[in-house]
């Protein structure tokens, strides 16, 4: 555990005795990709990745998923230490999109040392107001904004995070992440590949235009 201090993003805040009692109580952490990080734990504390990609989602009860944030090397995930956060039911679940390293510094630990580090305390603060943030922006797209223009720059996204144009993306998987139905997202890529954006493929996709397809996804880019 001697790279804590690469990876946690509160390391500089700390105190020596508060990071010789994260060396002590902190451990690493493997996932298998499709793995849930919070098996029915929503205190297991916080959970940092080292590297990898953690994704939170949303469950509705008719089973329509959408991806509420992702989390990437040296993020930090707080959704697997809500009871820190009392009053605020997330009902998130997190599950790993990759094999993935990560951080697990105990509940315990986090609550003693914000409790006795303003820094730290503030630090937290800011990761909750960022998140604020972003959910609105979330539902601001999925109650304002076209789906061609959301599919567009989710695409755009994932060729960027991938460093390719060819996908392996499944019609199935697009739709969970946006919080929408595999015919509709069937169909609105079929859209896309009319107009020349993408091809569509079995099991995968390939980026044509990326010209055309940043444009359509304007909009909706964060």
């Amino acid at each position: 555990m001697g790279d804590n201090e690469n990876y946690i993003p509160f390391y500089s805040f700390l105190s020596g005795k508060e990071r010789l009692e994260i060396e002590n109580n902190s451990r690493s952490m493997s996932f298998k990709k499709g793995e849930a990080v919070n098996p029915g734990q929503d205190c297991q504390g916080f959970i940092i990745v080292k590297s990898g990609q953690l994704k939170a989602f949303s469950l509705s009860e008719d089973g329509r998923e959408i991806t509420l944030f992702r989390f990437f090397s040296r993020d930090l995930c707080i959704f697997t230490a809500s009871c820190l956060l009392r009053d605020i039911d997330f009902g998130v679940n997190v599950i790993s999109e990759e094999d993935s390293e990560c951080i697990l510094v105990p509940t315990l630990v986090v609550d003693r040392i914000r409790k006795e580090n303003i820094k730290v305390s503030n630090y937290i603060c800011s990761i909750l107001s960022s998140h604020l943030s972003d959910l609105m922006w979330l539902i601001d797209q999925i109650l304002n904004k076209r789906l061609d223009s959301r599919l567009a720059a989710y695409l755009c996204e994932e060729a960027e995070l991938k460093g390719n144009h060819c996908l392996k993306l499944t019609h199935e998987e697009i739709a969970r992440n946006l919080g929408s139905r595999r015919e509709v997202i069937s169909r609105t890529l079929s859209y896309l590949e009319k107009e020349g954006e993408v091809a569509v493929k079995r099991g995968s996709l390939e980026i044509l235009d990326m010209g055309k397809l940043s444009q359509r996804a304007s909009e909706s880019l964060r």
